[in-house]
């Protein structure tokens, strides 16, 4: 029988939180969430939220955005959420 950790559904502001707040409980579900003992869950509009505040926080001082691209599709592919 195939194990199935349960599934938990997570938004913008948790996972926002969760990766700047070390010591938050979203940093704790971000944490067995990468180690697989549980699995999160977020509609795809949370991600957009997550790139507008990437983009329009990480600035040079031109004002045109630090992070492009291929680096924000590294940046989605690396948290350990299912964005669907």
């Amino acid at each position: 029988m195939a194990y199935h950790p349960q599934t938990f559904t997570i938004s913008a502001p948790q996972i926002v939180r969760g990766l700047f707040d070390s010591e938050s409980s979203e940093s704790l579900l971000l944490e067995k969430a990468a180690c697989g003992n549980i699995r999160l869950v977020a509609k795809p509009e949370e991600w957009n939220k997550i790139l507008w505040l990437l983009v329009n926080s990480f600035k040079n001082s031109e004002g045109k955005s630090l992070i492009l691209g291929a680096k924000l599709g590294e940046i989605k592919k690396s948290l350990p959420i299912e964005f669907r």
